[in-house]
Formats: structure tokens, sequence, C-alpha cells
């Protein structure tokens, strides 16, 4: 729940947030969401003039993230999980390819090859459950790619004294992944169907304690839009 609001110029853009104060906040952070919404997360008591300045030279930023979100959700469309649909992964198109009841498969399974991705049952496959068979693959995919990221990227931190952070991967809405003050990095598995600098940015761009904007205690990686 929001607790005020403002605007920010950015050029001829007009840039309209919302102030939700935190009284375990001790820096300031901000979110860019799917849908435009953008939130400062402020300590309780924040001068709304030290917000302001924050919102001013993060202005270009939050612009690029509100062009990008608008982008993918004017092109993209209400997915009906049939052969000849697009599909991401690591930033490449691949075309779905529905395979039912073919007598050389013993289990459902996803794979992909030369820009196709095969959805293959030895029974039948109706959308909802080629839905939930994609689902399924992305979500391994994601954990595969995001545990590889973070090993590549920890090791700087972990010579700095800093814990490796422990992995969840689910499906969100409304943002890209969080850190809790335990050391639980939990990340959208959307995330797997950008390009792989995509991934990496919004995960491990900075301090694994202060990723993305500010020193911000979270992953608020709304950095790339990656709507399949």
């Amino acid at each position: 729940m929001s607790d005020r609001s403002g605007l920010v110029c950015y050029g001829d853009e007009v840039i309209r947030y919302e102030i939700v104060e935190r009284p375990s906040r001790r820096t300031l952070g901000i979110e860019v969401h799917p849908g435009g919404r953008v939130l400062v997360l402020a300590p309780r008591g924040c001068d709304d003039a030290i917000i302001d300045e924050k919102l001013r030279l993060r202005a270009g930023w939050v612009s690029r993230q509100l062009a990008t979100f608008s982008r993918y959700e004017r092109h993209t469309a209400p997915r009906q999980y049939l052969s000849g649909e697009s599909h991401r992964y690591l930033g490449r198109q691949y075309r779905l390819r529905v395979k039912a009841n073919d007598s050389d498969a013993r289990q459902d399974h996803v794979k992909l090859t030369r820009g196709e991705m095969w959805v293959i049952s030895p029974g039948e496959l109706p959308p909802a459950k080629v839905k939930a068979l994609l689902r399924r693959w992305y979500l391994g995919r994601a954990r595969e790619v995001f545990d590889a990221v973070l090993t590549d990227a920890f090791d700087t931190f972990q010579r700095l004294g800093h814990e490796r952070p422990r992995i969840a991967v689910r499906e969100m809405r409304s943002r890209w992944g969080s850190l809790s003050p335990g050391g639980q990095m939990t990340l959208n598995s959307r995330l797997v169907q950008a390009p792989r600098p995509c991934v990496d940015r919004p995960a491990f761009r900075r301090h694994p304690d202060a990723i993305i904007d500010g020193n911000d205690r979270g992953v608020y990686g709304q950095q790339q839009a990656v709507h399949g």
C-alpha cells in the first residue's frame, strides 16, 4: 500500500511514482513493475526532496524500463499453446511444435532443436497440458541457468567475505526477484527467457546484498522485460 505519490519529468515524459515507507529500510530503492507502476521504497520519515532528487538522478533508467515493458505488452499475444507459436529461451525465439501420441516417446518431455521447441508425449497433448509441461521445463532450466550465473559471479563477493545465497525459483507477476535478510535469493523463472546478459544484470550486477538500484536489499531486477 503506497503512502503518497509524486512525479518527475524526464524530457517530455512524466514519470509518476508511489512512495512506500518501510521502517526496516535504511536506503532508498526503486522498483519498476510490469504495467508501468513505479515504486520508491523509502525509510520512514524520508524527506520528499531527497526522494525527488533520487528519482531525477534515476529517471533515465526508469524511463528505459517502462519503455521495455511497454514494447513487450504491445507485441505479446495471449498464449494458445499450439504448434506455430513463438516462445523465448535465453533471448532466442523458438517455434513451438506439439507432438502428441508419439509411439517413440516413453514420457512427456520438452526439447530444443534447430530453432524449434518440441513438446512431445506418448499420449494426448491438450493446450493445458502443453502449458504445464512448458512451465515445468522453464522452471528446471531457470534453476540450472541461475545456479551457473551465481557460480560465475560470486567468486569476487566470496573473497569479500559474503556467503553464497540460496536460490529459489518461482513464477512471479510483478517483480523479477527478491533477496531475503536470511540469504535466500528468489528469482522469477521468466528471466530465463531473456538473453544471458539480461539474466546476469538483474540478479548479480552488484554486491549480492545490494543488488540493483542504490544499495537496495532486494533483487528488484525490473531491468529487462522477458514476457514470453
